[in-house]
């Protein structure tokens, strides 16, 4: 039986079927929370390694390290800031010339054009161990 309907219905599960289908969907929620904390430590664990070779590289002059995947290169590039509501509010200011009412109005316009998406999700509130979204 697949767990995922091909169509829009119910794909023949009936209300019988939701306990076991519920208790399926909350042991995964945890073994997905289980597996994020996991992922979160290794990538803080990664990112200071990271940054000590890279500390070491540098004070070295070290442009390449060969190692047994392939080689670990140092590499220095540019990368635009992100975009912020105060950024855009900064630069929509300069472009107005020192206007911030124009500034503010065409922030006010832009997110006031945005579109919408609806989404379906369900969560688990409540209880030990509660999520406050879908994804765990």
């Amino acid at each position: 039986m697949s767990l995922i309907p091909t169509d829009a219905s119910t794909g023949g599960l009936t209300i019988n079927e939701l306990p076991s289908l519920l208790k399926q969907w909350m042991q995964l929620q945890d073994d997905v929370s289980t597996l994020n904390a996991e992922i979160k430590q290794r990538r803080t664990k990664s990112k200071a390694l990271r940054e000590l070779i890279l500390r070491i590289m540098e004070s070295h002059k070290v442009a390449q390290l060969n190692v047994s995947k392939g080689a670990v290169v140092h590499q220095i590039r540019e990368a635009k800031a992100p975009i912020s509501q105060s950024s855009l509010l900064k630069h929509y200011t300069d472009f107005f010339q020192g206007d911030e009412n124009k500034a503010r109005a065409l922030m006010e316009y832009l997110e006031s054009q945005r579109g919408t998406v609806t989404k379906h999700e369900i969560k688990l509130v409540g209880g030990s161990g509660s999520s406050d979204n879908g994804s765990g």
